[in-house]
């Protein structure tokens, strides 16, 4: 396969669309035709995570349709070792960046043109633009972890300075050799906060956070979520996932502190959308519980390097 035309980058230079699916082939059917896209990014790698035998026909349907590369994995492995194996791929295609995109969002060439432009003036960047709703209404501009206590509240300016901010994995594009040097994202996490995870290794690296108020990234949340509200496996993750990322980066500095605002964490996850969501899907409780104690007391695997999958 040849790589199409790109307007903005040199053979030397090369971007790969970065997409992970699960379940969500008809968001990739209206999300990444955008022929515009094509003449910006080199190659558009689409990660499956395989949920249905008629979704995995239907995503290699698409991808011979429109000459993207498809990387099928062997089981559902999240979010962030998907991401690390399209990486992977993009890195045999000589690529030299990546622009990570949520399979329920979209971008358009410009707001592309102005990710690429940043990361060239500084390759060690993690560069992201502005999401916001189909509404046009913020999604995301930049957030803070307060690491004694493990809650977070919004950023703002144009780059998120000091080591606790970080970056939602919806939409960003970074080097190959800077996602090598951080290592990428940790499988453990299977999916929610590794973003987090990432952002707070990238600041340890030495890299910086930009985002771009110029660039725009449009996300629909309900694209992949559970009906109006959140589904059992994302209170569980979140839940879960808070603690786990407070024992592996802090271990006994700040991780202990997280446990009293665990219960209030945990409702304010399972209550989100709408508390009326508890009368209607009651195991929302019981994942909470149990992502709460899986945070606290299972056990921690070693983190796998993405350049040696």
């Amino acid at each position: 396969m040849t790589s199409p035309g790109n307007d903005s980058a040199d053979e030397a230079d090369r971007l790969a669309l970065v997409v992970v699916n699960f379940a969500s082939s008809s968001l990739l059917a209206a999300n990444l035709v955008d022929p515009g896209l094509r003449s910006v990014i080199g190659f558009v790698v689409v990660v499956d995570n395989p949920s249905t035998v008629d979704e995995s026909r239907r995503v290699q349907e698409l991808c011979a349709a429109h000459e993207w590369v498809l990387v099928e994995l062997p089981r559902n492995e999240g979010f962030g070792a998907g991401v690390n194996a399209g990486v992977a791929r993009a890195r045999e295609l000589a690529c030299t960046r990546v622009l990570a995109l949520n399979p329920d969002a979209t971008i358009d060439p410009d707001s592309v043109r102005t990710l690429l432009a940043a990361s060239r003036a500084d390759p060690r960047a993690l560069v992201a633009p502005r999401i916001v709703r189909p509404d046009g209404g913020g999604w995301f501009s930049g957030a803070v972890l307060d690491p004694r206590t493990g809650t977070t509240r919004r950023a703002s300016g144009i780059e998120l300075e000091g080591d606790s901010t970080w970056q939602t994995g919806a939409c960003f594009l970074v080097t190959i050799a800077m996602w090598d040097e951080v290592g990428g994202f940790d499988d453990d996490y299977f999916m929610y906060w590794e973003d987090i995870d990432l952002s707070w290794r990238w600041h340890e690296a030495g890299g910086r956070l930009v985002l771009l108020e110029d660039a725009t990234a449009v996300h629909d949340p309900g694209g992949t979520q559970f009906g109006a509200g959140k589904s059992p496996l994302y209170v569980y993750f979140n839940c879960r996932n808070r603690l786990l990322f407070a024992r592996k980066r802090f271990a006994s500095r700040f991780g202990r502190r997280w446990w009293p605002a665990s219960v209030r964490y945990a409702w304010s996850v399972a209550t989100r959308g709408s508390r009326r969501m508890l009368a209607k899907h009651p195991l929302l409780v019981w994942s909470a519980f149990r992502g709460t104690l899986a945070g606290a007391f299972g056990s921690l695997t070693p983190r796998r390097a993405p350049a040696r999958r």
